[in-house]
């Protein structure tokens, strides 16, 4: 809220300083071109009138159009059925109705004022300033109605489209959406260790170490029964070297016997 008023205030003020460079460079450059632009003092004097309009048509009238645009904005929720607090609305309906009361005094009162500069030969600008002063008490609320004119037919035209009820539905979804996602987030939290998605990551990474260990087990189990087939292997090739060993020496015995039968 601060910042915002400071920002406010800020540009409020440039914009003062921009207009009084603005007047006084006009008036170097009016002078370096040979213009007659009368005394320093009248233009002094002319930067101040313009700076006291320019204070009274945008400060008291903001606020005033402010305090305003509150009091809708409060009627508009209230419609929503949102509760708005009593003390409030009467504190900125005051402060409309003071703002109010303000802005024009200090138009009738600058319009007086600034007549008498020329009435007491202070400033040429005297009655040209005054006529400006009452002319923009009735410009500025035009220009701010003009303003919120626009603004209500695009609020009504943006009703159209989008159907105030419709849009309270979906308000209302998003809102569920947006505490289902509130509950949501703390449960895949991974920096929170009992959220679900940090059990899930413990519960992942321990089958994925119990599965690296059982790759590991059967490709111990493979390789022994490649060897233990390699050894039976051998056994079966050794067994049938032997086989034929002994399938020779029978058959030397036999011819031996045949040869003893014989003699």
């Amino acid at each position: 809220m601060s910042s915002s008023n400071n920002t406010y205030a800020g540009r409020f003020i440039g914009s003062l300083m921009t207009v009084g460079i603005l007047v006084f460079a006009v008036y170097g450059i009016a002078r370096w071109m040979g213009v007659d632009t009368g005394s320093l003092r009248d233009w002094f004097v002319g930067l101040l009138v313009l700076w006291w309009l320019i204070v009274v048509v945008t400060l008291p009238w903001d606020l005033y159009f402010k305090a305003k645009a509150v009091l809708g904005d409060a009627q508009r929720s209230r419609l929503e059925g949102l509760t708005v607090s009593e003390g409030d609305l009467r504190y900125v309906a005051r402060w409309a109705q003071w703002s109010l009361a303000l802005a024009i005094a200090l138009h009738l009162v600058s319009a007086v004022g600034l007549s008498l500069l020329q009435v007491y030969g202070i400033s040429r600008l005297g009655y040209l300033a005054s006529g400006a002063a009452l002319l923009l008490m009735g410009l500025r609320p035009a220009g701010r109605a003009y303003e919120y004119l626009l603004a209500r037919l695009t609020s009504i035209g943006r009703e159209v489209r989008f159907p105030r009820d419709d849009v309270l539905e979906l308000r209302d979804r998003i809102d569920g959406m947006d505490h289902q996602l509130k509950d949501l987030i703390p449960r895949l939290d991974l920096q929170k260790t009992e959220s679900w998605a940090a059990t899930l990551e413990t519960r992942l990474a321990a089958h994925a170490a119990e599965h690296e260990r059982l790759r590991t087990v059967i490709e111990d189990l493979r390789r022994q029964n490649d060897d233990a087939h390699r050894q039976l292997s051998r056994e079966a090739e050794a067994g049938a070297a032997r086989m034929a060993e002994d399938g020779r020496v029978l058959n030397q015995v036999r011819e031996l016997v045949r040869f003893f039968k014989e003699a």
